[in-house]
């Protein structure tokens, strides 16, 4: 009799043994759980359209880019040298805090944006005022058909809005 019940114990031990994994996970964080207090956001929009109209501020993006465009987010320190990228972004970048000035950060970058009309890249070293856009690099084509447009921008956020 013991015996049977042995072999039934161990069988309905194999039939909860799969459940197991799933009860493990059950209470599993979710990735914005990995982003620190002391951690920024950076957001690099990219899209084949106009970014801002020609007679605004570099950081005045439309809001039909910012509703069109991919968007690509890294959680980021104050100082930090690293590279994201997408199917058809890569970025590599250094970011550092400027002394004296908490919201500002000199932004080191080299990038590339593959488009369906070709690659667009783009380098430099400039100015991010947390929360502010800037366009990295773009690009815009006229011909007879009108005029193409290639953009990338970035930002730095702290986590969950600017």
């Amino acid at each position: 009799m013991q015996r049977i019940a042995s072999q039934i114990i161990q069988r309905v031990n194999l039939l909860l043994i799969p459940l197991l994994p799933g009860f493990a996970l059950a209470g599993n964080s979710v990735p914005d759980d990995y982003v620190t207090g002391k951690s920024l956001m950076l957001e690099v929009r990219y899209c084949e359209c106009q970014a801002t109209k020609s007679d605004s501020l570099p950081s005045d993006l439309l809001p039909s880019f910012l509703k069109d465009s991919d968007l690509l987010k890294v959680s980021v320190s104050s100082e930090n040298k690293s590279f994201a990228s997408s199917s058809d972004l890569s970025i590599g970048y250094e970011l550092k805090a400027v002394e004296g000035s908490p919201n500002q950060f000199q932004f080191n970058y080299a990038g590339s944006y593959t488009t369906s009309n070709g690659s667009r890249a783009g380098s430099g070293e400039l100015l991010l005022v947390q929360g502010r856009w800037v366009i990295l690099f773009g690009l815009r084509h006229d011909n007879e058909t009108g005029s193409q447009y290639s953009n990338v921008a970035v930002r730095l956020a702290k986590p969950g809005g600017s």
